[in-house]
């Protein structure tokens, strides 16, 4: 659930910080407090494009954050994936826009893409408003909210999605057959001559490299035997010299064996190591006068070598920088070549592969089709149930199927329907002009939902527009029975939703030095019957106004006593 919001240099809000609780939570004001501001840029922390336009004072950044608590494995899965750490399912969504319009989002401190956010948005919150009912007008989309009723659809559509990329991969190699046939000698000759200038070539695994060190000493042969005869003389000496490296240590060794006769236990070791050092330094100095006389310039060799190594360099700008680059290139050719070879043999394959994918396809997608019907019975009965309490004359919600081609979602055309008096015919949802009816029905529908829902939070905006009296008794009811299986955020006018709150919130606009700024109180008890009082009778409270804000207060809190186990 959400429980900390912070809003900074925002529209009217110089700086608000405010904690949520469980339950219902409303937040009440005049028009024009800044409500919808507050809304809005919990919208822009989410993900929600914004510019350098929302800043109260153009020099300043401003900021929202969000600090939930979810610890859903779907939740903890998705930020692992991003190496984001979330101790005790605590998680902050941070944005800030500079001055100059840029944004910076960031999860738990690191940055992500609004992409991300969006992502995980989508698994802690839900925002409703009385002008964003695309999910309910959009029909494209009632196979997705019947979905989230039914849990056991979700591993057969991950399968089945799956499945159809597989099939598309099918079907793409197949087109490509198909227009490969065209070309197919083409082709042929083209994949033979590849093959044939690979192979011919003999290009042998670390032959590279041998080469380019084979190349060097031809290359520095007389520098390599310079330098070696040289550092031969140093330790061996010659005719012109009269002492080496050698005759100097053998000369040592000979002083500390003559003191080792006076003092055995001290010098006997530097002895030992002398003489082995010695052996060390003859064995180098042949070694190094072998590798002298041996090396010879052979310009013929050079030149094989350098040959060779042009033909691996042409291999290597045609098939690959490395070696099993170009093998691994040589094996698809050669593969695809026995393939094109046999190109009927090998669509009539692609095409058995793909009627049994298809087949497998359907399996899953009837599957879901039965368990969508199955359940679309009961769902049918249980929002006409809901809707019967909020004040629609005889009501009845339907779920109409009717059948599609296979898609990754089955092969199921979704509708929502509805008849909201009695003597109307069913009708889509999205022919229902009254956006209050269309915000009870989806109040209907997260009713019903609301077991089974995983989303924590519940943001409802200003839904309550155009009802009153009883039917704003049941809309508030609603609220308070969704708010036992989540928390619930609503932004109301109406006192009949505010007196079940859980939580009370008052926004207000004030003015501050010469400024009009938004500010958020959490309300005491008293100062909530006095905000009912305010509901209910505008600007001027009178003593019976607010003893029927008490009332009011009171019996919301019979009403959620005895209904804190019942059923919507």
């Amino acid at each position: 659930m959400l429980v900390h919001l912070r809003v900074q240099n925002i529209a009217l809000i110089d700086e608000v910080a405010i904690d949520l609780g469980e339950g219902l939570n409303v937040l009440s004001g005049e028009t024009g407090a800044g409500k919808s501001i507050l809304l809005g840029a919990i919208n822009l922390a989410l993900g929600a494009r914004g510019s350098k336009s929302l800043l109260r004072d153009a020099a300043r950044p401003a900021a929202v954050e969000l600090l939930f608590v979810d610890e859903k494995p779907a939740v903890q899965e998705m930020l692992a994936e991003w190496g984001i750490e979330a101790a005790g399912g605590e998680i902050i969504i941070a944005r800030r826009f500079t001055p100059s319009g840029r944004s910076i989002c960031q999860i738990n401190q690191q940055l992500v893409t609004t992409a991300q956010v969006k992502k995980l948005a989508a698994q802690l919150i839900d925002i409703h408003g009385q002008h964003e009912h695309q999910s309910l007008l959009d029909s494209s989309r009632h196979i997705d909210l019947l979905d989230r009723f039914i849990p056991e659809v979700d591993p057969l559509a991950k399968r089945l999605t799956h499945a159809w990329e597989e099939h598309r991969k099918l079907q793409d190699e197949w087109e490509r057959y198909e227009q490969n046939g065209r070309d197919r000698e083409r082709l042929l000759s083209l994949m033979q001559y590849e093959l044939t200038e690979i192979e011919e070539a003999a290009w042998q695994e670390g032959e590279e490299e041998a080469l380019q060190e084979e190349r060097k000493k031809l290359l520095y042969s007389e520098k390599l035997s310079e330098s070696c005869l040289g550092a031969y003389t140093d330790l061996h000496g010659q005719q012109l010299r009269e002492r080496s490296v050698i005759d100097s240590l053998e000369d040592a060794l000979q002083k500390i064996q003559d003191a080792a006769r006076y003092d055995d236990a001290f010098f006997s070791p530097y002895v030992s190591t002398l003489q082995e050092q010695a052996e060390v330094l003859r064995d180098v100095a042949a070694s190094l006068r072998g590798y002298a006389e041996a090396l010879e310039a052979d310009p013929e060799r050079l030149t094989a070598v350098q040959e060779r190594l042009d033909v691996i360099a042409h291999l290597k700008s045609k098939y690959g920088q490395t070696w099993q680059q170009v093998r691994a290139y040589y094996e698809k050719t050669k593969a695809e070549r026995d393939k094109l070879e046999h190109i009927s043999e090998t669509m009539q394959a692609l095409e058995a592969e793909m009627a049994r994918q298809k087949q497998s396809m359907q399996v899953l997608a009837d599957q879901m089709t039965k368990l969508r019907l199955d359940a679309a019975k009961k769902i049918e009965k249980d929002i006409t149930a809901v809707l019967e309490t909020l004040q629609f004359d005889q009501p009845i919600f339907k779920i109409t199927r009717t059948e599609k081609p296979l898609s990754p979602k089955g092969c199921d055309q979704i509708v929502f329907q509805i008849r909201t008096n009695v003597g109307e015919a069913m009708r889509p949802l999205h022919q229902i002009a009254s956006g209050g009816e269309m915000s009870r029905v989806m109040l209907s529908i997260k009713t019903v939902l609301a077991r089974q829902d995983e989303i924590g939070t519940l943001i409802f905006d200003e839904i309550d527009t155009g009802i009153s009296g009883r039917t704003a008794q049941s809309v508030a009811e609603k609220m308070s029975l969704i708010a036992q299986f989540h928390q619930v955020i609503c932004v109301s006018h109406l006192p009949q939703i505010a007196a079940m709150a859980d939580t009370h919130l008052r926004i207000e606009k004030t003015v501050v030095q010469d400024h009009t700024i938004t500010q958020i109180q959490l309300l005491t008890e008293k100062e909530q019957e006095e905000e009912l009082a305010r509901m209910l009778g505008g600007a001027s409270i009178t003593p019976a106004v607010l003893q029927n804000a008490k009332e009011m207060k009171a019996l919301a809190k019979d009403w959620k006593a005895s209904h804190i186990s019942g059923q919507a």
